[in-house]
């Protein structure tokens, strides 16, 4: 699950303010799909879909990046501080999920580790006393990338960042606090190794920019932010393609909260204010409804699968997507608020980081890494 990780140093950006001005969408007539239930779908689509297998507790001091390989996930385990405290230890738990195996160190002064999907890549920013660089780490050879770098004069700061599905494109939201909070962001290209930087010339100084999330050809942006109006503040979603050096604004929506991802393309999904799970298709301007009253949710890499949660409930479920339909819906899990989801590379298992549910006073810790197998 793409839920966007904010660091601590981070809020000092909450002052900066952001704002889509002369971009006015109008009015405008929206077709909104419910799909019926009972869309037919194969056999081997069973019941018996998401059967759990095996739960395996990850250890608690474990920081999880990501999958690396179907039986494999990456992660941070602390301080080396028996050597070097300036360094952290980046490594991988393999099957069964019990002890840690180092793959390299990484310096402790590196935020806002993004792991790519295809877990070949780490994405990451790093402070000194000369400025911010903003590298890429490849995995497991250690070899590093600097993709852009500030000097420390420059009053910058990282917003937000994140990979595209495919793993090619890294999309990074920067904000000047010299130019009264303007707005620009940076697209990496990992096959040409080529860094283009994009204004927001349409955005103004008056709401505040939070996420981007690209889509996998490159050209397409989705970017959440909080917007005013005569009513109050409320948050809001924007697709914009990318032509030439601007982003055109194509379809905005209120939500209820930041996570959305691309389905390919075209598609994107996001959550509206109510909990309802949308897909809008920008090719025809259709939004369906697809779930409701979802918390959190996320889809497997090949976009067939979804797992989430609802509100008000402790629960996990996982179901089949097909067509505009979430079909063969299963509790796979109680007792865990996720505020990570990720699924491994061959849909054989969720990776889960939460909080759990256990009565105060247990002795029990607050949050919990599990990995769940299937059938």
């Amino acid at each position: 699950m793409k839920n966007k990780r904010f660091m601590s140093w981070f809020g000092t950006l909450l002052f900066l303010i952001i704002v889509i001005s002369g971009c006015t969408l109008g009015s405008r007539s929206e077709t909104i799909i419910i799909p019926s239930k009972k869309e037919e779908y194969s056999d081997d689509q069973g019941s018996q879909q998401f059967q759990v297998k095996t739960i395996y507790p990850l250890p608690e001091s474990f920081q999880l990046l990501g999958w690396s390989a179907p039986e494999s996930v990456i992660g941070l385990f602390g301080k080396n501080n028996k050597t070097d405290s300036t360094m952290l230890n980046l490594q991988r738990l393999n099957k069964p999920y019990e002890k840690p195996e180092m793959i390299q160190r990484i310096d402790v002064n590196m935020t806002f580790q993004e792991l790519s999907p295809d877990g070949e890549n780490i994405f990451g920013i790093t402070n000194s006393a000369q400025g911010t660089s903003l590298k890429l780490i490849s995995l497991p050879d250690g070899k590093e990338i600097e993709v852009a770098s500030f000097s420390s004069s420059q009053q910058l700061y990282l917003q937000d960042s994140s990979w595209s599905n495919n793993s090619r494109y890294i999309c990074y939201l920067i904000i000047d606090a010299t130019k009264g909070g303007q707005a620009n962001v940076g697209i990496y290209d990992t096959d040409s190794g080529t860094l283009k930087t994009y204004w927001l010339k349409n955005f103004g100084t008056e709401n505040s920019l939070m996420g981007v999330n690209i889509s996998d050809d490159g050209r397409s942006l989705l970017l959440t932010m909080f917007r005013f109006n005569k009513s109050g503040r409320y948050n809001s979603i924007v697709m914009g393609t990318i032509n030439d050096s601007d982003i055109n604004i194509q379809y905005e929506h209120q939500i209820g909260s930041e996570q959305n991802a691309w389905l390919n393309n075209d598609q994107f999904v996001f959550l509206g204010t109510d909990g309802t799970l949308y897909e809008y298709d920008s090719r025809n301007g259709e939004l369906t409804v697809l779930l409701e009253k979802v918390d959190s949710f996320e889809f497997s890499q090949d976009r067939k699968n979804i797992a989430y949660s609802v509100y008000e409930k402790d629960t996990i479920f996982a179901g089949k997507f097909q067509g505009k339909n979430v079909l063969n819906e299963e509790s796979i899990y109680h007792g865990i608020i996720p505020e990570q989801i990720h699924w491994s590379p061959d849909n054989n298992s969720l990776l889960i980081y939460g909080r759990k549910s256990a009565p105060v006073g247990t002795g029990h810790p607050d949050v919990q890494s599990y990995i769940i197998t299937f059938q």
